[in-house]
C-alpha cells in the first residue's frame, strides 16, 4: 500500500486495535490512464495523477497515525493522579476518547476518500463509533466501508457489521455476512475466521451445525490455530 508497509502499520500499533484492524497491507495504487490523442501527453497526465495520489496518501497517512494515537490515548478517570508531562493527551472515559478519535477519522475519510488511507479511516470511524457505543453511527460508516472495492478493508467492515448485528438481535444478517466472508476470504479475514464466528453463533441456536463447522475446521488444517480452537469448542460441548 502506498505510504504504508506492514512494518509501518505495526510501528503505529495498528495491530493492537479494532480486532486486528491493522494487520494487513492493501498494496493498491491504481494508475490513471488518460485517453488522449498524443501519447506523450497521456504519459505526462498519468504521471501527474500518480504524484498527486502519492501526496494525498502521505498526507492522509500522517493524519491517520495521529487519529490512531488518539484512539489509543491513556484513560484517566476523574480524580486520577496527573499524567507525566510526556504522556500525551488523556481522556476521562473510553467513550470520550472514541468520540475524539472518530471525528479525526471521519475528517480523514471525507477528505481523502480516493486513496487507501482514507478508506481505512472510514472503517476506523465505524470502529470508533462502536467504542463510543453509537451503534447507529457505526453501522452507517461500516456499511459504507463494506461496499469498498478494496476487499481487505471491506471484509474488516463486514466483520464489524456482523458484530453489531449479533448485538442487536439481527442474527440472520450476521449469518449472511459470515457465510459470504467464508466463501470469499481476504488477507484480513480468512475463511477460518469467518467460520469460527459463524459456528459460535450457531452454538446457541443450532448446536449440530456448529459441531459440523468445528469438525470441518479440524479436517481442513489440523495444526492451525482455528482447528485448535475448534477442538476446544468440541471438547466443551461434550
Amino acid at each position: 500500500m502506498p505510504g504504508y508497509t506492514r512494518r509501518q502499520l505495526k510501528e503505529d500499533k495498528f495491530a493492537q486495535t479494532a480486532q486486528g484492524a491493522a494487520v494487513w497491507a492493501t498494496g493498491h495504487r491504481q494508475t490513471v490512464i488518460w485517453t488522449v490523442g498524443l501519447a506523450l501527453l497521456a504519459v505526462l497526465l498519468t504521471a501527474g495523477v500518480i504524484t498527486w495520489r502519492s501526496r494525498q496518501s502521505d498526507e492522509a497517512n500522517t493524519q491517520l497515525s495521529a487519529a490512531m494515537r488518539t484512539l489509543e490515548a491513556q484513560i484517566l478517570p476523574a480524580g486520577s493522579p496527573p499524567p507525566a508531562e510526556d504522556a500525551g493527551p488523556t481522556f476521562p472515559t473510553i467513550a470520550d476518547r472514541a468520540k475524539a478519535a472518530q471525528k479525526q477519522f471521519q475528517a480523514i475519510a471525507d477528505k481523502y476518500s480516493t486513496v487507501s488511507p482514507g478508506r481505512i479511516a472510514r472503517y476506523m470511524s465505524g470502529i470508533a463509533f462502536m467504542q463510543a457505543s453509537d451503534k447507529a453511527g457505526a453501522e452507517k460508516e461500516l456499511k459504507t466501508a463494506s461496499d469498498f472495492r478494496d476487499k481487505d478493508v471491506a471484509a474488516l467492515a463486514k466483520m464489524a457489521l456482523a458484530s453489531i448485528y449479533r448485538g442487536t438481535n439481527r442474527a440472520p444478517e450476521a449469518i449472511a455476512i459470515y457465510k459470504d466472508l467464508s466463501e470469499h476470504p481476504t488477507v484480513t479475514v480468512s475463511k477460518s475466521q469467518a467460520q469460527l464466528e459463524l459456528a459460535e453463533m450457531y452454538e446457541s441456536t443450532d448446536p449440530q451445525q456448529a459441531t459440523l463447522i468445528y469438525q470441518q475446521l479440524q479436517k481442513e488444517d489440523p495444526r492451525s490455530p482455528a482447528a485448535q480452537l475448534a477442538g476446544q469448542k468440541l471438547s466443551k460441548a461434550k
